[in-house]
């Protein structure tokens, strides 16, 4: 699984890049040469199409990023999918929770909140724009080509006004719903994190660093909320959604495999058969003659 944020920073002349605090502002033209890649970051991203288009897809849902469009992806996984012969072009701002949670904190000692909605677990925040928001973006790309660089507190003050910006429209409630949700919290709640992950090939590690937790807090912390550990709670998860597919779609084991974030084919027909009697394919015949 790549850490896309790491990938980020290992690579500036391609990635070019300001750093904001413990976050950083990217402008860059998507290398992705993968039909899907399967990426992950322990950072949310504000992620602004300049042009061309991409696709995402996580939690069972896909979105359509296109020119001038605004959204927030949660820190976690995503699957990347490419248009060919289209380039995508983006300026992102790689965020921790921390850095938002004191801009929430702020806005909301001077101002009264909306009703908010229910706070949904998709992974994607379609932020409601204006014609302020485009030209902000237009505006930060001579900032990436500068010499010598904007200071730090410049590009800190220009990341504030984006933030409160997005907080200020009165159709970006599901944002503020979600910004609460993290303010209530020293860490990210794990049923949340893992509900939301559990479909990719994540390690531990990886699941700890989405989590906020070194490994072993974030062992300890799943044992005391689920009761299990996450070796065996992830195996569960992912067999009863293979299930559901081997039932309800016409998806070959291949894609099964991939989709329910499993290591390999081998991997998944073994704990498969041992769990449910019978290999996949077997188990899908027998469905399909029951009927």
């Amino acid at each position: 699984m790549i850490n896309v944020y790491e990938a980020i920073l290992a690579d500036p002349t391609y990635f070019k890049q300001l750093t904001v605090r413990d976050g950083l502002l990217v402008n860059y033209q998507c290398p992705q040469m993968e039909e899907w890649v399967d990426l992950y970051s322990h950072l949310n991203h504000i992620i602004y199409t300049v042009g061309g288009k991409k696709q995402l897809a996580g939690s069972g849902k896909s979105y359509l990023l296109t020119e001038g469009k605004l959204i927030f992806l949660k820190k976690g996984a995503m699957r990347q999918g490419k248009f060919f012969n289209v380039d995508w072009r983006t300026i992102v701002f790689c965020v921790p929770d921390s850095y938002l949670q004191q801009l929430f904190k702020e806005y909301r000692a001077q101002s009264v909140l909306p009703l908010l909605p229910f706070q949904e677990t998709d992974p994607v925040i379609e932020i409601s724009t204006n014609n302020i928001t485009h030209a902000y973006f237009y505006g930060l790309l001579p900032y990436f080509t500068q010499q010598p660089p904007p200071s730090e507190s410049l590009l800190e003050l220009k990341c504030r006004e984006l933030v409160f910006n997005m907080f200020s429209h009165p159709e970006n409630t599901a944002f503020l719903a979600y910004l609460k949700s993290v303010s209530d919290y020293s860490k990210p709640p794990l049923t949340e994190i893992m509900e939301a992950n559990y479909l990719f090939n994540l390690s531990l590690e990886e699941f700890a660093k989405i989590s906020q937790r070194s490994l072993t807090v974030f062992k300890k912390d799943f044992a005391e909320t689920f009761h299990n550990t996450p070796g065996k709670w992830l195996l569960q998860k992912r067999l009863d959604y293979a299930q559901l597919l081997l039932t309800s779609s016409q998806k070959n084991i291949n894609e099964i495999v991939y989709e329910c974030g499993f290591e390999s084919t081998t991997h998944f027909s073994r704990v498969f058969k041992e769990k449910f009697g019978m290999a996949p394919l077997q188990y899908r015949k027998q469905l399909t003659s029951a009927e």
